[in-house]
């Protein structure tokens, strides 16, 4: 019996997809909509690790070169995010400018 078996029973569900989406790639361009939309939300979604692995897979490796240039366009960044990172990165640098006033005042 393992301490954590929900953990174990994850990483064979995300090791199962993984090998799904390779099986689909390897049929590429010759798959269903539905298949597309599945390898799409496995390469938007998966973890890092993940999606290594599979682009490390050299048997699949030019269906997914062509997957990646067909749907170039999923993966770019919308306004949204370009939007949500200026607002991160305006909320840091304000932080550091009211920590940099608060330990630093200006002397006179």
């Amino acid at each position: 019996m393992t301490a954590y078996p929900s953990h174990i029973e994850e990483e064979r569900a995300v090791g199962s997809t993984r090998d799904r989406v390779t099986r689909l790639l390897e049929r590429y361009p010759h798959v269903s909509d539905i298949d597309r939309k599945e390898i799409l939300q496995f390469m938007k979604e998966a973890r890092h690790l993940e999606v290594g692995l599979l682009t490390a897979n050299d048997n699949v490796r030019p269906q997914l070169d062509a997957f990646m240039e067909d749907h170039k366009r999923h993966f770019r960044l919308d306004a949204f995010d370009v939007f949500r990172a200026a607002i991160l990165i305006g909320a840091i640098v304000m932080v550091c400018v009211l920590l940099w006033e608060l330990f630093m005042p200006v002397s006179t």
